[in-house]
């Protein structure tokens, strides 16, 4: 195809994005855990956070490497 003859079309899908507008800046958070409260949810959440972050630390101060 020449790209004389070559088009664009664009077509904006309002409702779509008024969706992602209104969830963003959030987190999603996917769980087994059925029946639980959401803000217990996300206790689990932040503490799984810290205790990946302890782990990373402890790793880095021994310089430990995967075996």
């Amino acid at each position: 195809m020449a790209p004389e003859a070559a088009t664009f079309s664009f077509a904006l899908n309002r409702k779509k994005l008024r969706e992602v507008r209104r969830r963003e800046g959030r987190y999603l958070l996917r769980s087994n855990l059925c029946g639980k409260d959401p803000g217990e949810l996300w206790q689990f959440y932040i503490q799984l956070v810290e205790v990946e972050a302890a782990f990373k630390t402890m790793k880095d101060d021994l310089h430990l490497r995967p075996i």
